[in-house]
């Protein structure tokens, strides 16, 4: 298995277990509570990874202006997650805030020029036929 479809199988198998742990989470603390647990918990992580690795950072305006964006759209996709999460099925929010990279790929092919073939259409199709029927 190559490296990044070993470490792709990793983030979907911890996804998985975050986004169930997330719903028994919302059964019994407000979303903001959760939110500012997991907050902690990252930063903690963080600090282990950074300590593991301590790869030496080339800082650069766009690098770092482009990870404030990340945090501050990802901080905040967490949050409506979480609301999401207390007010419904995680049967239904989970698959459908899933679809998260078909935003991604809409964005990569116009910001970026990055190729969007038929079989990336087809694969979109399939996504979102998916949590359709999921949400049933």
């Amino acid at each position: 298995m190559t490296g990044w479809l070993f470490y792709s199988v990793l983030a979907l198998i911890f996804w998985g277990f975050w986004g169930i742990f997330n719903k028994i989470a919302s059964s019994h603390l407000p979303c903001w509570a959760i939110f500012w647990v997991e907050l902690f918990v990252y930063l903690i992580v963080g600090v282990f990874i950074w300590g593991l690795l301590r790869t030496p950072v080339a800082w650069t305006l766009p690098g770092l202006a482009s990870a404030i964006a990340a945090g501050f759209s990802g901080g905040l996709a967490l949050f409506f997650f979480l609301k999401a999460l207390s007010l419904g099925p995680a049967t239904v929010v989970v698959p459908l805030t899933s679809l998260y990279p078909l935003i991604t790929v809409v964005l990569g092919a116009v910001l970026l020029q990055e190729s969007l073939t038929l079989r990336h259409l087809a694969g979109i199709i399939l996504a979102a036929g998916a949590v359709w029927l999921l949400s049933k």
